[in-house]
């Protein structure tokens, strides 16, 4: 793209979508890889009042739901395809080495790895989930099988199923992994005949767009058996229902866009779920594990998948970091009884 063409392209952004997705289109289409101490300053230092407010103000409120209901009328699994299915190798440069979580890790203290704070997020969900071992798990959205090979590397021995919309993570946790898994939109098809003593999720309920929720809650709940639980990581907005930051984040995730946690509590509650846990956790230290990989292994990502892929994810993981700094959207952690 020359650069007649990138400020059209700039202009044309501003005006639809706003400042904040402009901004941020331009730098994934720089001709040259993204530098990593300006790129996490530019994202992440203070920046005056003024600017914030234009930023987080424009596009009006009505031309942002306008746009967003736009793209949420593409099916779930474009959005899904264009994020996931770039390469398995890629994830694997910044990922945690021995599950490749692609979800909020547990850091206890700073100096602590990438793959400890993992599994110390998987030794916490395992407590949620409160398993004796031979219960029927379901993983919606499972990923790599992260969550799924724990179970199995800490002795369950009860039946383990996965969905996924990804075909690299398809391909990667039946030949790679040798589990159970299936290519299935969790959000429209059915679950099976036979109940779940559990459901799972790790980071897959920001892809349920809100009409979807209490629909989706309905589903897991009559999917499970009594006294089952559901047990759910995912990250949803505080305050504001369409927020500019959620037009930002179609460049990594387009047709998606996150639910008031509120309106989670309030749909499991009308479907007959009774909470009995709702944790909030950090997501920002893992966000910046996962840049600093990446800018480690620049050279190897770029041969992987290119100039523009690699920028969007040195675009994205700052992004993500403003995003939880600035309070939009927190991480929980959820139980659900039946």
């Amino acid at each position: 793209m020359n650069n007649l063409n990138r400020l059209f392209q700039f202009a044309s952004n501003i005006g639809v979508q706003g400042p904040l997705y402009a901004i941020a289109n331009a730098r994934i289409h720089s001709p040259i890889p993204l530098e990593a101490v300006e790129n996490w300053k530019f994202w992440n230092e203070p920046k005056s009042s003024w600017v914030e407010s234009l930023a987080r103000a424009y596009p009006p409120s009505s031309r942002r739901k306008a746009y967003l209901d736009s793209m949420l009328a593409q099916d779930h699994a474009t959005g899904i395809e264009s994020h996931y299915d770039i390469s398995n190798d890629f994830y694997a440069l910044f990922l945690d080495t021995k599950y490749k979580f692609y979800t909020c890790a547990e850091f206890f203290r700073d100096e602590e790895t990438l793959e400890e704070a993992q599994e110390n997020k998987a030794k916490y969900l395992l407590s949620l989930l409160n398993l004796n071992g031979n219960e029927k798990v379901l993983d919606l959205g499972c990923g790599w099988g992260a969550m799924l090979k724990y179970l199995q590397d800490t002795g369950h021995y009860g039946e383990l199923t996965g969905f996924t919309l990804s075909k690299e993570q398809l391909t990667y946790t039946r030949e790679k992994l040798g589990l159970n898994v299936s290519l299935t939109n969790f959000i429209t098809a059915p679950f099976g005949n036979t109940p779940c003593d559990r459901i799972l999720s790790i980071g897959a309920l920001e892809h349920v767009r809100p009409q979807e929720l209490k629909q989706l809650y309905e589903k897991i709940y009559n999917s499970l058996t009594p006294k089952g639980l559901a047990v759910h990581q995912f990250f949803s907005f505080e305050r504001e229902s369409y927020p500019a930051s959620a037009i930002l984040l179609q460049l990594f995730f387009p047709g998606s866009l996150l639910v008031i946690h509120r309106h989670h509590i309030e749909a499991a509650e009308s479907v007959g779920f009774r909470i009995t846990h709702d944790s909030i956790h950090d997501y920002k230290p893992t966000i910046k594990a996962w840049y600093e990989r990446l800018v480690e292994n620049q050279k190897k990502a770029l041969e992987l998948v290119g100039l523009e892929i690699y920028n969007r994810y040195m675009t994205f993981f700052p992004v993500a970091w403003l995003f939880f700094e600035q309070k939009e959207a927190e991480l929980h952690r959820i139980v659900m009884e039946k």
